[in-house]
């Protein structure tokens, strides 16, 4: 018996043993590594035309676009986070600045229905100039105070030291010189002047007394009618700046953490005496409406301050609340 015929190995079976294997080979290979690059970075056709197109155009939209910021930064660790939730303003505090976000919408949809849309550059009238002839126009001699009739071309007023006025001004008087050309001052007097416009003639009289309580029939005037005043407490109470300083999350009616400690040393130092509450909006504008929304704040603030004195056990009887537009935070103090 003969020798077996050899098996074919697995490069000759793919590639025959005649000039085009490497040629196969390499075709091959290319494919391959064009596969792996495109499993890496894929681009569809939308993006492959886009990219095409921008290289075409060269400069620096053909260029690489840079990568984000922090794309080589480790991921960060999900555990440095806050755990718990951040302190939120109490239901009351959010709808105030809800029905203040609403008032605001409102007021600037009514304002926009007022006042229409904004006027054109064919609204606008042109600016009212010199007529042919060297003649004004009609607004320009209302402002002059020129008659309308009459020489149009009328020359301009002079003032009182012979200079003309330019054209469209008012006539004002010149003002008053000495000889040296200085201007001169009013005079200054310490006295008032006798005349009816700085001391009126017909000033009320004012009366010695208070006048008498009226009488009514059928109703009796209670006992301390006829006194001066009544009777004031003996203590003193303490001024919006006396006490510790609460201070609260910004624009919220939450204490910063930490602020209960203060909180403490004010019950402990009590004893049986009053705590004056002075809570304080943070108002931004003088207006009448800046300082009611600064006051409903400020009512928060002393209301989450009075809830924190209850539960410490001071009587509610023994807490007097203020509320101030202005000013930062709150303010704790006990009446000496």
């Amino acid at each position: 018996m003969g020798k077996p015929a050899p098996s074919p190995s697995p490069g000759r079976f793919f590639f025959p043993s005649f000039g085009f294997a490497p040629v196969i080979r390499g075709a091959l290979l290319a494919l391959t590594v064009t596969g792996a690059a495109g499993c890496a970075h894929h681009q569809d056709t939308v993006d492959t035309v886009t990219d095409w197109y921008h290289s075409y155009q060269g400069g620096v939209i053909g260029q690489q676009r840079p990568p984000p910021p922090g794309a080589h930064q480790p991921y960060p660790k999900i555990g440095l986070g806050p755990h718990t939730a951040p302190e939120l303003p109490s239901p009351d505090l959010r709808e105030d600045i809800t029905a203040d976000l609403e008032a605001q919408h409102e007021l600037s949809q009514r304002q926009d229905a007022i006042m229409g849309a904004m006027p054109s550059v064919a609204d606008i009238p042109p600016v009212p100039g010199r007529t042919g002839h060297g003649a004004q126009s009609a607004s320009l001699r209302a402002a002059d105070g020129a008659p309308s009739g009459g020489n149009a071309t009328a020359s301009p007023a002079t003032t009182g030291s012979g200079t003309r006025n330019p054209p469209g001004m008012t006539h004002q008087a010149a003002p008053v010189r000495d000889s040296r050309g200085q201007l001169v001052m009013p005079e200054v007097t310490t006295t008032v002047p006798d005349h009816p416009e700085a001391i009126p003639a017909n000033l009320p009289q004012m009366a010695d007394a208070p006048p008498a309580l009226p009488a009514i029939a059928g109703i009796d005037l209670p006992d301390n009618a006829q006194r001066d005043g009544m009777d004031l407490p003996s203590y003193n109470l303490a001024t919006p700046d006396d006490g510790e300083e609460i201070r609260f999350l910004p624009g919220s009616d939450q204490i910063e953490p930490g602020e209960e400690d203060v909180v403490n040393t004010i019950v402990n130092g009590r004893g049986n005496r009053f705590v004056i509450v002075n809570g304080y909006g943070n108002a931004a504008t003088a207006t009448a409406e800046g300082q009611a929304t600064a006051l409903d704040l400020a009512l928060l603030r002393t209301r989450t301050l009075t809830r924190l004195l209850v539960a410490r056990g001071v009587p509610a009887t023994r807490i007097a609340v203020r509320a101030h537009a202005f000013g930062n935070g709150a303010r704790l103090a006990i009446v000496r």
